[in-house]
């Protein structure tokens, strides 16, 4: 049954905010001079992708492509998720004006969900201006390529944002749409929305993947408090905490998601999108908090995460970041590293991360 928004409950510890690095600023201008020419000043458009997943790098893209897109004064007219996409939906509340399609690490076939719906959306609206926001590339089923590229090649007006050099370089090598460099658009999320817990817990703590992006599995130690003598503290973010607050908050804001798709439904998509963005940026903010409490436990962090390297320059706290199973954070970090800090370090192998956690580690006790 349909009924009134709902007003989200506010966990009861409030984190502690953050102020973005200084050297994170350039990425924000890089990529507000891109959009300025592609997004004008009062575009009425549509967002495609907002994540509902414990992806906490999802969130942090979602919450910097809106405050992009606020800064260009462009208007969300539309938005969807995976699973609520409406075409019928879209023409009624963007009749005309361009589609963004979220950007982050789905173009190809690691997830295919993603993928799909970025065709899908490419088939529906042939008549359209589509500009898909800062995406990896990868690829490794030719026959799923080639449908991609048949998608993407009969559109007239597709225009592709490549976060790394190798994703533009294979881009411009595959696809016959324009395509652009970008670094990615959580560099520009709001430094109210970067929030760290309230006490340092371990010396390193370590954001290893779970999925199928991990190159060789977590090190040791997963979910232990243990001292830094005898390893770091082991997690992925993808698993969500069991704190009763927090996940009443989430609860209340999947309600108010739920009841706009509901009102959209029953004939009145327009008035339903200004919950339904509201329940997308609050459900994005909560993520995001978790993911900034978690790597701010530790002193020094260690990740193979590519928004666990973003968020920690964000946050100022030092890391190092390790390869993941295909190559996309070290093309990111040869792309992009003429502006990092010294307190942000690469590592090949385990054993040289856990050296230089150390001496990283060791740097913060000399100041």
């Amino acid at each position: 049954m349909c009924g009134a928004n709902e007003t989200p409950k506010k966990p009861a510890n409030k984190p502690t905010k953050r102020a973005a690095g200084p050297h994170c600023a350039h990425y924000v201008s890089y990529v507000l001079t891109v959009l300025d020419r592609l997004v004008p000043a009062g575009t009425r458009c549509a967002v495609i992708g907002a994540p509902l997943n414990s992806n906490v790098g999802d969130s942090a893209i979602w919450l910097g492509q809106r405050a992009l897109l606020d800064a260009l004064r462009a208007e969300v007219r539309y938005a969807c998720d995976l699973m609520s996409y409406d075409a019928r939906h879209l023409a009624a509340c963007v009749p005309e004006g361009p589609i963004l399609l979220t950007g982050g690490g789905t173009l190809g076939d690691l997830w295919e969900d993603s993928q799909l719906l970025r065709e899908r959306v490419l088939r529906d609206f042939p008549d359209r201006r589509i500009l898909q926001l800062p995406q990896s590339v990868h690829f490794t089923d030719h026959a799923k390529l080639t449908r991609a590229r048949r998608v993407f090649d009969a559109h007239p007006d597709l225009t592709l944002l490549l976060r790394d050099r190798h994703s533009l370089h294979r881009c411009r090598t595959v696809f016959e749409a324009p395509a652009f460099l970008a670094p990615d658009l959580a560099f520009a999320v709001p430094p109210d929305a970067l929030s760290g817990g309230s006490t340092v817990s371990h010396d390193v703590v370590w954001l290893a993947r779970e999925d199928k992006e991990s190159a060789k599995g977590p090190p040791a130690g997963r979910g232990t408090a243990r001292k830094e003598r005898t390893g770091p503290y082991v997690f992925d973010w993808t698993r969500e905490t069991t704190d009763a607050d927090w996940r009443q908050a989430k609860e209340t804001l999947w309600r108010v998601r739920a009841r706009a798709l509901c009102r959209a439904g029953s004939g009145d998509p327009t008035g339903a999108i200004p919950a339904l963005l509201a329940a997308y940026d609050g459900l994005a903010r909560l993520q995001l908090a978790r993911g900034c409490r978690l790597l701010t436990a530790g002193r020094v962090a260690v990740t193979d995460r590519l928004h666990g390297h973003v968020l920690s320059l964000l946050l100022n706290l030092p890391h190092v970041l390790v390869p993941d199973r295909y190559g996309k954070a070290r093309s990111y970090w040869d792309t992009w590293t003429t502006y990092r800090p010294q307190t942000a370090e690469w590592a090949w192998t385990e054993t040289e991360a856990r050296q230089r956690a150390r001496k990283l580690l060791a740097g913060l006790r000399e100041t």
